[in-house]
């Protein structure tokens, strides 16, 4: 009868170059726009910036700054995201100066803001820049993606 032996290696040197990453979310989406963790430090945010972004601690709050022009009809700011139990995000806007203009903290897949717009509340955006926070419910971590839409005004 033979014998059968089976030897592990655990150390560093052992794992695979491609192994999968230990955290629910990619470093990448954890990094984007950063540094990014206050509002002092909000990362530019352009049109087309999509993400895939992520709130990866529930102490994490990613801010972007965006930049409203002159002859602004409307301006849309939207999350997706899946929502779970431990997966709530939540969307704030916010002068410069930190006065919170509107915030979207609903309970379904992604979050939306439309100024001017009903709901949540938000009135026109005079031409400036603003921030806009994505930040966590209790206790969740999420990735996410983000959409600005702006509508110029249109001549008649």
């Amino acid at each position: 009868m033979s014998g059968c032996s089976l030897a592990l290696d655990f150390s560093d040197q052992a794992i695979p170059i491609d192994a999968a990453l230990d955290a629910p979310f990619a470093e990448a989406e954890c990094a984007y726009g950063e540094p990014n963790d206050t509002a002092a430090m909000a990362s530019p945010l352009a049109p087309a910036d999509r993400g895939p972004a992520a709130i990866c601690s529930v102490d994490d709050r990613d801010f972007y700054r965006i930049t409203v022009p002159e002859l602004t009809a409307q301006v849309e700011l939207r999350i997706g995201f899946t929502h779970s139990e431990t997966g709530d995000l939540d969307l704030r806007l916010t002068r410069k100066t930190g006065e919170t203009l509107a915030q979207s903290v609903g309970f379904s897949d992604g979050e939306a803001i439309v100024c001017p717009g009903t709901a949540p509340p938000c009135a026109m955006l005079a031409a400036d820049d603003y921030v806009l926070e994505v930040f966590p419910g209790p206790d969740a971590t999420n990735r996410y993606t983000i959409e600005v839409v702006v509508t110029p005004v249109t001549a008649r």
